[in-house]
Formats: C-alpha cells, sequence, structure tokens
C-alpha cells in the first residue's frame, strides 16, 4: 500500500477501510485459510490458536503504510520472525492483500504471546494495526494510532491500543 506523507482525514479513513476489505491468509499444513475483519475465524485456526486463546496476525512491513522495497521488507520481517523465536512463541506465515489489488504483504500469525509484548513489537516496527484473532469472537482491527479515532470512532470491529 502506497501512503503519502500525511494522515489527512481522507487518508486515514481510506486506510482503515482497505485494512477492512483485505482478506488475510495463513499458511496452514493442509492449506491456506482466510481471517476478516468482523468475522470468526475459521475453524483450523481455532484448532491452532488452542489454549492460547487469541493469536495476533502482524507485520514489520511497509510502516505507517507506506511502501519499502521488498528487501527491506523482507529483512525487517525477518528480524520479526527472530524476535519472536527468541519469545519462544508459535507462528503461521501469511500474506495480506486486496482482492483484485497487486498489494501483498507478508505477515505473520502469532500465538504464545501476550498482548503487552504484541504491542511493544508492533509499536517498534511502526505498524498502524493489526488482527486480534480470539478464539471465542470475531477478528478485531487493533489501531495503534489514537489520533485516527476522531475519524474513525469506535466500531464493534476496532479496538484502539
Amino acid at each position: 500500500m502506497s501512503a503519502s506523507a500525511a494522515d489527512t482525514p481522507a487518508r486515514v479513513a481510506a486506510l482503515i477501510a482497505l485494512y477492512r476489505e483485505s482478506q488475510y491468509e495463513i499458511s496452514l499444513p493442509r492449506g491456506v485459510v482466510t481471517v476478516r475483519v468482523g468475522a470468526s475465524a475459521p475453524p483450523p485456526i481455532l484448532r491452532w490458536i488452542g489454549s492460547d486463546g487469541t493469536a495476533f496476525y502482524l507485520t514489520a512491513c511497509n510502516p505507517r503504510s507506506t511502501s519499502l522495497p521488498r528487501e527491506e521488507n523482507e529483512a525487517r520481517l525477518e528480524a520479526l520472525r527472530a524476535e519472536l523465536r527468541a519469545q519462544g512463541c508459535r507462528w503461521l506465515e501469511g500474506t495480506g492483500f486486496i482482492p483484485g489489488e497487486a498489494w501483498r504483504e507478508e505477515c505473520v500469525l502469532v500465538a504464545g504471546i501476550d498482548a503487552a509484548a504484541v504491542d511493544e513489537l508492533v509499536r517498534r516496527y511502526d505498524q498502524n494495526s493489526i488482527l486480534v484473532v480470539p478464539a471465542t469472537a470475531a477478528v478485531m482491527l487493533r489501531i495503534y494510532r489514537p489520533e485516527w479515532r476522531a475519524v474513525a470512532g469506535d466500531a464493534p470491529d476496532l479496538e484502539w491500543a
């Protein structure tokens, strides 16, 4: 997703709409499943989450939704994986995309980590948002830009960090 430097109300509204519209694929040993904001995760993901109760779908790519070169994104994502490995987390590989668009962003679905540790990672990698994937409720878009709340407001599928 290419972006300008200014977070105008129009850009904020457009980004949140794109995040909601995106599909978030997750690779499992028996195929690929998709999670979406506002919908329950598919049963294979719920089984994978298991007793952790919640997983988090995140990336280190394209900070603040500003496109970076592929090599830089790959290095950022590998650094994130190294941090997750060091924390003893488990994860599945994934890809976020907007149907019909060329944009693709590599992501990971992480379990075995608490929300505070995720928040720290997300802020360090300068991300606007992640998905919270609970085992017992719909997938939420967790936004790390409190100044966006004036534009987006409160909604059942949004959570503010």
